[in-house]
């Protein structure tokens, strides 16, 4: 797949990255057996987690881009799921908890992401 540089594969992505973190909550929840919040309010504090995802988002295109595109999939697919359940955990110490929790399960991805820089020198 070429870079992302097209408007249209640009936009695609800008709604991936913003919108894989809560809907995957959404989804956990409704797996879970709880039903979804019916105010307006409820729905905006799920808003909050829509730019903790872009960490993790930001990580696999820069993975893809340098040339691991199976393992920039592999580490979505293992840190997507713990990064729901630990925004789900720092929710209940607040929207900071939720971005330190995201932040932090990021890194072995952006770490992933400095081997392949270092090792490309």
């Amino acid at each position: 797949m070429p870079p992302l540089t097209t408007m249209g594969q640009l936009f695609g992505f800008a709604v991936f990255a913003l919108l894989w973190l809560p809907a995957g909550i959404v989804a956990l929840t409704l797996v879970r057996g709880f039903v979804l919040p019916a105010q307006a309010a409820d729905w905006l504090q799920l808003a909050v987690t829509a730019p903790c995802g872009l960490p993790l988002a930001l990580a696999w295109r820069a993975l893809r881009r340098a040339g691991w595109r199976p393992a920039a999939w592999i580490a979505f697919a293992l840190l997507g799921p713990l990064s729901m359940f630990g925004a789900l955990a720092g929710g209940l110490s607040g929207p900071s908890g939720i971005v330190v929790n995201t932040a932090a399960l990021s890194l072995p991805a952006w770490i992933l992401y400095g081997i392949r820089r270092w090792r490309r020198r």
